[in-house]
């Protein structure tokens, strides 16, 4: 057991140690680049190095979230969630894209998501908002240090999960499951247990894309799927966002797919 846990902390430092790195490494970075050349590299991440199909892909899911305002006329307009929309679609495209500025747009959007749970009382969302929310820095300073990513062609190398990594992540999904389950059953809510689906599959699915692996198509697909049932008759700004996550899960799985032979 103290072999377990000295493991356990070792692999909890170095993964510390990872973010510490990713922090320097962004600053030493911007130092080196100064002002102009950081506002060029951060431009070049969102922009740069996109194919004309990119662009209209971007554009066309862009704009779903305008044209689903425009399509229901006499409404009072949904600010709050035509925002909270378009952010997580431009986010979860960039991720498709492997572009470090999706952790930019995510925290806008975790943020604004977490306001709208709120008012919902979705508290099972709150929660796993919250995670989000956290994971977004974390995610960015562990991609920094990682070093994936070649600005220049604005290619990415992915890495596939093997049965091991199946039988951990999958594990953890079922324990995730459970306890928040447990977590809501006792403060009294109605479906504990189908509520916390999307905390399983939201939180091994931010796992698995901090770690940069395509498995976490997968796991977004399904909670796209929970989700779009989650907000039925609530907000349709909101389900027509997880509409667009799940056609971006398809996309982003084919993309990353991809990336994961390139690194064979």
């Amino acid at each position: 057991m103290n072999t377990y846990i000295q493991k356990r902390l070792a692999k909890i430092q170095m993964t510390l140690d990872e973010m510490s790195g990713g922090y320097r490494r962004m600053v030493n970075g911007m130092k080196k680049l100064g002002l102009a050349g950081s506002l060029k590299a951060i431009w070049d991440d969102l922009f740069a190095n996109r194919s004309l199909g990119a662009w209209i892909y971007l554009l066309l899911l862009g704009s779903f979230p305008l044209w689903l305002e425009l399509f229901y006329e006499g409404r009072i307009v949904d600010w709050t969630g035509m925002i909270c929309s378009l952010t997580g679609i431009i986010c979860v495209i960039f991720v498709s894209e492997g572009r470090a500025s999706n952790y930019l747009f995510g925290l806008i959007n975790s943020v604004i998501y977490l306001v709208l749970a709120l008012q919902k009382g979705f508290y099972g969302e709150v929660l796993t908002t919250l995670y989000f929310t956290a994971m977004q820095p974390i995610g960015l300073l562990v991609w920094i240090y990682q070093a994936q990513f070649k600005k220049e062609q604005q290619e990415f190398v992915a890495r596939k999960l093997d049965t091991v990594g199946w039988t951990k992540y999958l594990s953890i999904s079922v324990l995730w499951w459970l306890a928040f389950g447990l977590i809501y059953q006792s403060i009294g809510a109605n479906r504990p247990y189908r509520d916390s689906i999307t905390d399983a599959t939201n939180g091994v699915g931010q796992l698995l894309m901090t770690a940069v692996y395509r498995e976490q198509w997968i796991f977004w697909a399904a909670t796209n799927v929970f989700s779009i049932y989650l907000w039925w008759g609530e907000s349709l700004q909101i389900q027509g966002k997880y509409f667009i996550y799940l056609i971006n899960s398809l996309v982003g799985w084919y993309q990353w797919s991809k990336a994961a032979k390139k690194g064979y």
